[in-house]
């Protein structure tokens, strides 16, 4: 994109249709005249960059954000100890835009994010050490496979057997032949009963519903970022990249919450949209509290989980349609805990711990500072589900006596300290997107695709990038779009 655009020719194209929009500076505010160029709906790092890169450009945006606070998926909780971190908390060495508009915002970085302390294994509430798991009768493994610790089954069927070369690779017409399964591609690699079962543990939810092809480019472009690193054996991609990634110190918040204060007061905040009209002179968005405002183009910027109960006219169509309203989302359910006394000093075992029952993975995690209090334990989809039926107190419970029971070591050592699930997060409704299998190649060519005047943004559109890094460039990549229109 070129950013040295005049404000005065981005405001010649935009004079034409000077159009008013209602805007409250937070529900239920009394209506209020202005104009804007691009309405973006959602407060994440794809919209707010969107936002401050056509701004930038000399265009006039307003971001509507339905929760009380911008970030989206970046999220700290402030009010719990030690403010963990919930989402967005892992910054590669090699995300450009990240680090840039981390750097021109003043937003500190530190070294590594998401160390924790290395697993052992719980088979059956039963605990094998890591260094007992290839010789444990609890690995039912084939012998090929019974050196491969648990949580790196899927590394080892995925990333190491992974066809496609380049981050680019999974855009190109020879990825169709890898638009399968997960189920399906670990057949074909011979992966053993008790592998797959493993595995599906880890997921928490059916291989048949798992595409591969969405696994292998995250695959592809962690390989570009880990080139220049020794092998690390026996760890799971998390492992490995922790201690080479960077963290937003005082907790990823801090980086959304600049960017949306360099964006000032065109972030409005508790504006819910419900509804997108457009017509041949811009698009009406209608909020839940009734404000209406109008602006000439229109960038979604949330999860399809989110678009789909926003109402579209004219509606989508299609691929793309069927894009929006059939994108899966896994769930993960967190319950945080402090770790009062070194519990994994007690029994000389590796603290954290992947296990085949409703809670998959229990880390302890490594702070900066060396500091080790928080234990994190995550549940995925189908098991994430069983467990947010629960009120936050009781999942907080329940993990606790888990642990106790597989680790007596524990006993009266943990307590809880806040439970989260993104499935539950009215304006999130999921973590990670998913894709189905069979449909990845007609959706990965529609579902970017401008409609009218709607332009779309987020994570789930991502083409190179992973991560933090992904929202950003669907955000850049947006903006890019609306502003040639703007000047064309």
């Amino acid at each position: 994109m070129d950013r040295n655009i005049s404000r005065r020719r981005f405001v010649a194209a935009s004079s034409a249709a000077a159009v008013s929009l209602g805007l409250g500076r937070r529900a239920g505010a009394a209506t209020a005249a202005g104009a804007a160029d691009v309405a973006i709906i959602g407060a994440g790092l794809a919209g707010l960059n969107a936002a401050l890169l056509l701004e930038e450009l000399g265009a006039r945006t307003v971001v509507l954000e339905a929760s009380s606070r911008p970030g989206g998926r970046c999220l700290t909780r402030d009010d719990w100890y030690r403010h963990p971190d919930l989402g967005g908390a892992q910054i590669g060495r090699d995300y450009a835009r990240v680090l840039d508009i981390a750097a021109r915002l003043g937003v500190g970085l530190g070294p590594g994010a998401h160390v924790n302390a290395p697993y052992s294994f719980v088979i059956g509430d039963r605990l094998v050490p890591a260094g007992q798991w290839p010789t444990s009768p609890l690995n039912r493994l084939s012998d090929a496979e019974r050196s491969i610790p648990p949580h790196t089954l899927l590394g080892h069927y995925v990333e190491e057997r992974n066809p496609l070369q380049g981050a680019d690779a999974w855009l190109q017409p020879a990825a169709a032949a890898y638009d399968l399964s997960l189920a399906e591609w670990l057949g074909r690699q011979g992966a053993s009963p008790e592998a797959r079962r493993l595995i599906q543990e880890s997921q928490g939810v059916a291989l048949e519903k798992l595409s591969v092809l969405r696994m292998m480019q995250e695959a592809a472009r962690a390989r570009v970022a880990m080139t220049a690193q020794p092998a690390a054996p026996g760890k799971d991609a998390y492992q490995r990249i922790g201690p080479q990634s960077l963290h937003v110190v005082g907790g990823t918040s801090r980086l959304t919450e600049a960017m949306a204060r360099a964006l000032g007061d065109r972030v409005r905040l508790g504006m819910r949209v419900d509804a997108v009209d457009m017509d041949a002179s811009g698009c009406e968005l209608r909020c839940a509290d009734g404000t209406r405002l109008r602006a000439r183009y229109t960038i979604a910027a949330v999860p399809f989980s989110v678009l789909r109960r926003i109402r579209i006219s004219p509606a989508l169509q299609g691929d793309q349609a069927e894009a929006v309203a059939r994108m899966p989302y896994g769930n993960q359910s967190q319950v945080w805990l402090r770790a009062k006394e070194p519990y994994w000093e007690k029994d000389g075992i590796e603290a954290s711990m992947w296990t085949d029952g409703p809670f998959t993975l229990i880390r302890q995690q490594i702070e900066a500072d060396g500091t080790r209090e928080l234990v994190s334990v995550l549940s995925f989809s189908d098991k994430a589900r069983r467990l947010d039926a629960l009120p936050e107190a009781e999942r907080g419970r329940q993990a606790i006596a888990a642990i106790e029971r597989m680790r007596p070591a524990a006993r009266g050592t943990l307590e809880f300290i806040g439970a989260h699930s993104w499935e539950l997060a009215p304006f999130s409704r999921g973590c990670s997107f998913q894709l189905v299998p069979g449909r990845v190649r007609a959706w990965q060519q529609a579902m970017a695709r401008p409609h009218e005047r709607l332009h779309f943004a987020g994570e789930h559109l991502r083409r190179l990038e992973i991560g933090m890094e992904a929202a950003m460039e669907s955000g850049e990549h947006a903006a890019g779009e609306v502003a040639q229109r703007l000047l064309g």
